[in-house]
């Protein structure tokens, strides 16, 4: 998180630029404190829009903004709050208002008395529906009749409506719809901590059910539908860490996600049924473990692990069980099911593992020497340099020069040029022996490529030549090498590359490059 003094450093610069251009414009109105903490603000333009900023000092805990800026956390709008915050300076502010006699909302809700607040209530309950609905559900407690899965299903099935057309909701109502839900996910966390768990349970299995219809239905593209069911799981796991739940509660949202889980869906449109899985996971030491161990079976023969994805689920399945297992001490089912699982790139890994922390290199090398074969057989070329860099970290603990040298220079030139691996390789040479070593490399290079036939135009060799060894160039500070590498059809994408480095040292023939673009 930030605050009001340094959110600058966590903002793209462009973002920055725009939110400042929105405060200096004066569009930031209503700005207000509606609880010790929280404020609100419009920020108007070609349409106005609603930010909430969550204060704790100068420290910003949470935000939102209606608008439908999908381009990173923090919006233009937010900034331009962010600023209004700041010049406002809230802890004064307060104190300024209450002196000059212009009261706050919390100011004024503090004066009122009760007959006041139910006059209130009643006015806006007859004005408003859906104020009755929330009020209501809010105090749900107070009526041990009411149905509270059903007045929560209800409301956000009449959200759902609401933000659709004939059935479909775009990617702009994905915003209204998921700011409309703030106040049943509100109502939840306002359940959890007044230990009302039976109509936190509620919301979220209304959440993650109803929601869901939504998400096969909808452009999604923001993650906005996606956020809310992840919210409905993340409210299974706050029941789930509080000290305060009842057994029965517990029992019930296991058999809930277990039931649920069974269905595919969840494993078909994100990771929410491994989210679940998790939740259930939690929950199952204070079940009964061995109800979580069959229901990890159960997955294994379910759809989800029959997918197209299967291999994943199925991987995510046996790894789930295997750690679970371990958890319970159970290190010899564990064992057996690592056993029968070597195939999985993170069971033999974790053995890797063991084998290098005990210093069993030999050990280690033969575990990765099988997983290369088996990623060759199935055509997983990511997964062969994923264990040749374990290959890489092993030889630097033996001192293992020639190995680590070979696959440091590997990857120092595997797809481009890697900085991080071009360093190390460099690194294992002394500073007098380098410039030999690297000269060596840079003539192989051009015998390689002057020696390569030459099927199309735009394959030429001056091209080659500069994508090879242009950031050898750089790296080394050779720029009179480099300036010569330079096509004599450069394009704008090559004279950026090298402008930065070129330019104060040959201005005028980098002008002249400039010219024949």
């Amino acid at each position: 998180m930030f605050s009001l003094d340094n959110f600058e450093s966590h903002v793209p610069a462009k973002i920055l630029a725009r939110g400042r251009a929105y405060f200096n414009e004066r569009t930031v109105e209503r700005l207000e404190e509606t609880t010790k903490g929280q404020w609100e603000a419009v920020v108007a333009g070609s349409e106005d829009y609603e930010v909430e900023i969550t204060l704790a000092g100068k420290q910003v805990k949470a935000w939102s903004c209606d608008c439908p800026y999908d381009g990173g956390a923090v919006c233009k709008h937010v900034v331009a709050v962010l600023y209004a915050l700041r010049e406002t300076a809230p802890t004064k502010a307060r104190k300024d208002k209450t002196t000059a006699g212009k009261m706050s909302f919390e100011d004024i809700l503090l004066q009122l008395d009760i007959e006041e607040l139910r006059e209130f209530i009643r006015f806006q309950k007859a004005q408003n529906r859906e104020f009755g609905d929330q009020f209501m559900l809010f105090f749900s407690d107070k009526d041990p009749g009411m149905d509270v899965e059903k007045k929560y299903r209800e409301m956000v099935r009449q959200l759902a409506r609401r933000h659709s057309d004939r059935g479909f909701m775009d990617y702009r109502n994905t915003f209204a719809f998921s700011k409309a839900m703030m106040p049943v996910l509100q109502a939840a966390d306002h359940a959890v901590a007044r230990n009302n768990f039976r109509e936190a349970m509620a919301i979220a299995q209304v959440v993650c059910l109803e929601v869901m219809k939504v998400q096969q239905e909808c452009d999604d593209s923001a993650g906005n539908i996606g956020g809310i069911i992840q919210d409905g799981i993340q409210i299974f796991q706050n029941i789930a860490e509080s000290e305060s739940v009842a057994p029965e509660v517990v029992d019930q949202i296991f058999a809930w996600l277990e039931k649920q889980l069974l269905d595919a869906i969840w494993f078909s449109y994100g990771d929410f049924g491994y989210e679940m899985l998790a939740v259930a996971e939690s929950l199952a030491p204070h079940v009964d473990p061995e109800r979580f161990l069959r229901l990890l079976d159960k997955l294994q023969e379910s759809r989800a692990a029959k997918s197209p994805y299967s291999e994943y689920a199925s991987e995510a399945f046996k790894k789930q069980k295997i750690r679970f297992l371990q958890s319970l001490g159970r290190e010899a089912e564990a064992g057996q099911l690592i056993a029968a699982n070597m195939d999985i790139v993170e069971v033999r890994l974790g053995l890797v593992e063991e084998a290098i922390a005990q210093k069993d290199f030999l050990r280690a090398k033969q575990l990765i020497a099988g997983g290369i074969e088996i990623a060759e057989s199935k055509g997983h070329p990511g997964t062969v340099d994923r264990w040749e860099k374990v290959l890489l970290r092993i030889a630097q603990l033996e001192n293992d020069l020639t190995t680590f040298r070979f696959f440091a220079k590997r990857f120092a030139f595997d797809r481009g040029m890697s900085t991080e691996f071009y360093q190390k390789w460099k690194a294992s040479f002394p500073p007098e022996e380098w410039p030999e070593v690297i000269e060596q490399h840079i003539q192989s290079v051009l015998a390689e490529e002057t020696a390569k036939p030459r099927k199309f135009e735009w394959d030429s060799l001056k091209h080659a030549l500069f994508n090879r060894l242009a950031s050898i160039y750089i790296a080394e500070q050779q720029w009179e090498r480099l300036l010569h590498l330079i096509p004599p059809d450069p394009s704008e994408h090559i004279l950026a590359l090298v402008h930065p480095y070129l330019a104060g040292h040959y201005p005028k023939k980098m002008l002249a490059l400039y010219g024949s673009v």
